[in-house]
């Protein structure tokens, strides 16, 4: 059963409020297909909600389980009756997604659970490739692009891009979202950094650090062309080039407030969609 026009806008209200920079990439979407980006949206908007929802990992894995058991079909009336749930379905059924590209998205955010910091670079760059890499590669799916190389790239740096932008968020809910290897390059712990008692200028010396490795996913995008259908799936990329070049010019410093000053960012995604590239 397609989801109905008021289901959508739902959603895209929802998206409007909560995500309001996938909510701009997806406005320019041909508008028969920009339903189909706000319910896949909208799906991982609630799986990266729960971390701050629940009090105990136990009742975050209970939640992931459930939405493995949507994906799965094993909940279906229940399903239907999710503002998100019964519009997930119905993208899934229609676009013949992969199940296992959707179940990833929800595997993955179980490290969101985990209070532990990403151990090494490699596995703070897999955690960004399986999250917003893989919910940008499935966008460019039903944008009509079978695994899209450039957008796994543009969503990578945008996950990336935004775990150094959230590091003061994170650090409030007592996660150190900084790899320990790179923290440790600079003589510090995520303990150290947790507790407050690091001088900023080794943190910002990390952060600028990780994004130098955030370009090659950059790059990655720019260079591989897709049809201009899909470039919707590819914008986020703008968005990561314009705050990593903020986050440089205040020399790594998240901290500082002028890091979260609006940018004209939707004059930057229009004109990235008027040459067809980002």
């Amino acid at each position: 059963m397609t989801a109905s026009i008021t289901d959508l806008s739902a959603l895209g209200e929802s998206l409007r409020r909560h995500d309001h920079d996938r909510y701009a990439t997806a406005m320019f979407a041909d508008p028969a297909r920009r339903g189909d980006l706000w319910a896949l949206y909208a799906f991982n908007l609630e799986l990266s909600q729960i971390r701050t929802q629940v009090r105990e990992p136990l009742a975050g894995m209970i939640r992931l389980q459930w939405w493995r058991d949507v994906v799965e079909g094993a909940r279906r009336e229940e399903a239907m009756r999710h503002p998100v749930g019964g519009p997930l379905l119905d993208l899934i059924e229609r676009r013949q997604l992969q199940l296992t590209d959707v179940h990833d998205l929800v595997d993955v955010r179980q490290h969101d659970l985990d209070p532990a910091p990403f151990a090494t670079i490699a596995d703070w760059q897999e955690y960004g490739r399986r999250s917003s890499g893989g919910l940008a590669r499935l966008a460019a799916t039903v944008l009509g692009a079978e695994d899209c190389a450039a957008a796994q790239s543009a969503g990578t740096a945008w996950a990336l891009t935004g775990l150094l932008r959230s590091l003061p968020f994170h650090l409030a809910q007592g996660w150190c979202s900084l790899p320990a290897d790179v923290l440790a390059g600079q003589g510090v712990s995520s303990d150290e950094v947790l507790s407050a008692t690091v001088d900023k200028t080794a943190l910002a010396a990390s952060v600028l650090t990780l994004t130098d490795l955030v370009e090659p996913h950059l790059r990655q995008s720019r260079r591989l062309r897709v049809p201009r259908a899909v470039l919707p799936a590819l914008l986020p990329a703008v968005l990561a080039g314009a705050h990593l070049r903020r986050i440089r010019s205040l020399g790594g410093d998240v901290f500082d407030s002028r890091s979260y000053r609006p940018r004209p960012m939707p004059v930057r995604l229009a004109w990235a969609a008027l040459r067809g590239r980002v």
